[in-house]
């Protein structure tokens, strides 16, 4: 999968051993190709991250076979996967995005706060609107990943509940 600039290879197999060797040949592959086409592919740039349905399974780090990412210093996976604003763990369960976009959220509210009091400056019906239309927006991004019928969403609606808790 590629989008603009941001490339992402996905393998997927029952052992470790055969997606390890699988990524490296797909991540060789698309090497060659970049190559070919006249264009840089900077190593130092990847990323990697592995899913598995076990919990508590261990994520090994892949040999690329490219440098700086060889046997002696290995790639090694990332906690968490940020793929066009949205963040992903292995279990999917989009705490960390809702933590990162809350945290944003919230950041945008006290920017807001400069604006005036209620004394002085903008008046409580457009701190709502400005609410309803800059802070919003940032909370509720990537929503339709985690938030559909049938979902359990949990952690995810607790943490806009915090903030909107902090807003108010």
């Amino acid at each position: 999968m590629s989008y603009i600039d941001d490339g992402t290879i996905i393998v997927q197999s029952p052992m470790w051993e055969d997606n390890l060797d699988k990524l490296k040949k797909a991540y060789s592959t698309v090497f060659k190709l970049t190559e070919a086409l006249g264009l840089v592919l900077k190593h130092t740039k990847s990323e990697v991250f592995h899913f598995s349905r076990k919990s508590g399974d261990e994520n090994p780090p892949v040999d690329l076979g490219y440098a700086p990412f060889t046997r002696a210093t290995p790639l090694t996976p990332n906690t968490f996967w940020r793929y066009l604003g949205c963040w992903f763990n292995h279990s999917l369960s989009f705490r960390e995005h809702m933590k990162h976009y809350s945290t944003k959220a919230l950041t945008t509210v006290r920017t807001m706060m400069r604006l005036g009091n209620s004394v002085l400056g903008i008046s409580p019906k457009n701190k709502r609107l400005l609410y309803h239309t800059c802070v919003l927006p940032v909370a509720t991004y990537g929503s339709r990943l985690w938030n559909y019928e049938g979902c359990r969403n949990k952690g995810p609606l607790q943490e806009l509940r915090t903030m909107q808790a902090k807003a108010a």
